[in-house]
């Protein structure tokens, strides 16, 4: 069943548009593919950057690969400030999934 176009425009009017389309969660820091260490650079300036140690780096074919553990994640962008190569965006917690 459809909304009468008077209900969306008193619904927007009110306020309850823009709570419908705000991200839920907190957001979170997503590490892209143009990141040196996929490319076998060795680099963990996120790693040093993070204040909480939620960017972390594993063991792999190839050199450590880097993981956000978004649990302790709190979207502060100081690794993405720090990365020389831009990988790093901060999203909301959907999007990284």
């Amino acid at each position: 069943m459809t909304e009468t176009p008077h209900l969306k425009r008193r619904s927007f009017l009110l306020g309850r548009f823009a709570e419908a389309h705000q991200p839920v969660g907190p957001p979170v820091a997503v590490i892209g593919p143009s990141c040196f260490a996929f490319r076998g650079i060795a680099c963990m300036s996120c790693r040093d950057a993070c204040p909480t140690g939620a960017v972390r780096f594993e063991l792999a074919v190839g050199g450590a690969r880097p993981t956000i553990n978004a649990d302790a994640c709190t979207g502060c962008g100081d690794c993405s400030r720090a990365c020389p190569a831009d990988a790093i965006r901060i999203s909301s917690v959907e999007e990284a999934s």
